[in-house]
């Protein structure tokens, strides 16, 4: 009887102190360019549509809405700023969604309020804290997870300060493989100036040229 009691009391306990998992998936015009802080694996074929959530975390998740849109008689594509967006995680499965972006008139109204809806399955809806993600640069997609992690450190409205990290800068880690043979040194102040160096140096001695000729008549 004692052994019973005992048994009952540790799964008790055990079930008072586990997490539960749920899956999150999305709306078709919708792609997951970060989750918790890292870009998600991808193929040229596929990227990623779901992931588990803990019950007992805070996830962040960086999204972007893609539609092909009416622009008078003819079709173009439109695609999203990076939108973050903070929630705590279900036992439920979750959906993120974005509504359906059909024109011009939709985009400009998207544009101006980014409003994503996260729910669970049985329509719950689940409280989050969203934001936009603003880059810089060339390239802002490859230094995407570093600008997370600086927008992480900063307190900002869907900021998860345990998913920042203290990452070197993409434009670095990015070309990280010819630097070390001696070919690309990159240092600068910001992104902008990392990539502007990395690209000078990858070009041929006549290009530089004409560039330090045009940056000159610029003072």
């Amino acid at each position: 009887m004692k052994f019973r009691s005992a048994a009952l009391a540790t799964t008790a306990l055990l079930m008072s102190t586990a997490s539960f998992a749920g899956v999150v998936t999305s709306s078709t015009n919708i792609e997951f360019l970060a989750i918790d802080g890292k870009k998600p694996a991808t193929s040229l074929l596929k990227s990623t549509n779901s992931f588990n959530v803990n019950d007992s975390q805070m996830h962040q998740v960086v999204v972007r809405v893609s539609e092909i849109i009416r622009a008078g008689s003819d079709r173009e594509l439109f695609e999203s700023a990076p939108i973050i967006i903070s929630f705590q995680g279900s036992q439920e499965d979750v959906v993120i969604s974005a509504p359906r972006i059909e024109d011009e008139r939709d985009a400009k109204n998207f544009k101006k309020n980014p409003t994503i809806s996260v729910k669970t399955v049985s329509g719950r809806e689940i409280a989050t804290k969203q934001d936009t993600l603003a880059q810089e640069g060339f390239l802002p997609g490859v230094n995407l997870v570093n600008t997370l992690s600086d927008y992480n450190t900063s307190g900002a409205a869907a900021s998860v300060s345990s998913l920042a990290t203290t990452a070197v800068p993409a434009a670095v880690a990015g070309f990280a493989t010819k630097a070390n043979k001696g070919k690309v040194i990159v240092q600068g102040e910001n992104v902008a100036e990392q990539q502007l160096q990395y690209w000078f140096q990858q070009a041929d001695k006549e290009t530089q040229a004409r560039f330090l000729d045009w940056a000159k008549k610029l003072k």
